[in-house]
């Protein structure tokens, strides 16, 4: 994987409060100028862009080109609202007003700071391919993402399970939103499996599953769909919560049979890329040196909020620094603090953090990578 070069610099203007403005390196951009859509992708003078939206404590990443749109996640630990005041469809709508398909949606793993918005998401939106590793979690953010894709016959859905056929997933009797829902069998017709075939997106685009696993671990991070997206002459890779093994420092060995161990030892020329969606949202458990320093990336994406994991608030310092020297570093939680009470993309002055520090990343026609942030907050 090859990362983005350069230190960033980071520029504060006041927002209008009709105006989102982009921050992009240092040139500032109206949001009107840059979000112009067609149908399906947004479109401008660079062909691909890559944006992680700030949904506070979770992740949620569009990847957007001539003729297609990708989304990886769409969860959040923080903001749990549904319908118009879900955060991740606020920001679509903000960032991409003219959007109204999404052609492949992928669930890395069905935790809640990856699953929540994604049901509002598959309601609002045209969707054609769902992916998922077909591992159940009986959440209700599962659920609701599962029952919403029921609901529209037209999108393909795909597991790691099997080729075809049908998927059916089993919740029991429970209160969702304050609803009681009753026990029910959710059944998915089935199209291609997961992981056999790199999936043509089409303008010099491609995305591939360098690890799917539907298994019934314990630990569900071990199922995360490890994807790799091609643009142009670039690449992306999406970690989702893929790890190394335990909480350990970041010079520890990644277990053999952890996912970074797995792809070390079939893959290193696959995960080799020039961005990289650090895997759980900068953890210990994850992004062990020998994994990074293979995917050789130079800009790397640390999606996290202020809602503390099993007692710990991430990112962990020590993964932060070794990311810091081998590139540049954009996280989503620099303005945690202001963001739930100042203008965002999203809704204003809910009191939740997130929509403040979007990250946008381009790569124009020549491979050339830049990036910035939006909305970011005074």
């Amino acid at each position: 994987m090859r990362i983005l070069v350069d230190c960033w610099k980071r520029s504060r203007a006041n927002l209008a409060r009709t105006m989102l403005t982009l921050r992009f390196v240092a040139v500032a951009v109206p949001i009107a100028a840059w979000a112009q859509p067609p149908a399906s992708a947004p479109s401008g003078a660079t062909p691909y862009q890559i944006e992680a939206a700030d949904v506070g404590t979770g992740l949620a990443v569009l990847v957007s080109g001539p003729g297609f749109t990708v989304l990886y996640d769409g969860g959040s630990n923080d903001d749990l609202s549904t319908g118009a005041g879900n955060r991740l469809v606020a920001f679509l709508r903000a960032s991409h007003p003219g959007l109204h398909r999404i052609d492949h949606v992928i669930l890395s793993h069905p935790h809640q700071d990856h699953v929540q918005l994604l049901a509002d998401v598959i309601d609002q939106y045209e969707v054609g391919d769902v992916w998922d590793s077909g591992r159940l979690n009986p959440i209700c953010g599962y659920r609701a993402f599962l029952s919403a894709i029921a609901q529209h016959p037209a999108i393909i859905y795909h597991d790691a399970i099997g080729d075809g056929g049908i998927h059916t997933a089993k919740f029991a009797a429970q209160t969702c939103n304050g609803k009681s829902l009753p026990a029910q069998t959710i059944t998915l017709r089935r199209g291609a499996k997961v992981g056999t075939a790199v999936v043509s997106l089409g303008a010099n685009a491609a995305m591939t599953f360098l690890h799917e696993d539907p298994q019934p671990y314990t630990d569900v991070n071990r199922n995360s769909l490890v994807t790799r997206i091609d643009l142009g002459s670039r690449r992306l890779l999406l970690m989702g919560d893929a790890g190394g093994g335990n909480r350990a420092d970041p010079q520890s060995k990644p277990k053999t049979d952890s996912v970074e161990g797995q792809l070390l030892a079939c893959c290193l020329a696959e995960i080799h890329a020039d961005v990289m969606i650090v895997g759980h949202h900068g953890s210990e458990t994850s992004s062990r040196l020998d994994f990074i320093n293979a995917v050789g990336a130079h800009d790397f994406v640390v999606s996290v909020g202020p809602k503390a994991y099993s007692g710990t608030v991430l990112p962990d310092a020590v993964v932060i620094q070794e990311l810091q020297n081998r590139g540049r570093l954009w996280r989503t939680d620099l303005h945690d603090a202001a963001c739930g009470r100042a203008q965002k993309v999203g809704r204003d002055a809910d009191g939740q953090p997130g929509g403040c520090d979007n990250v946008r990343i381009t790569i124009d026609q020549n491979g050339v990578i830049s990036a910035g942030y939006e909305g970011l907050v005074d």
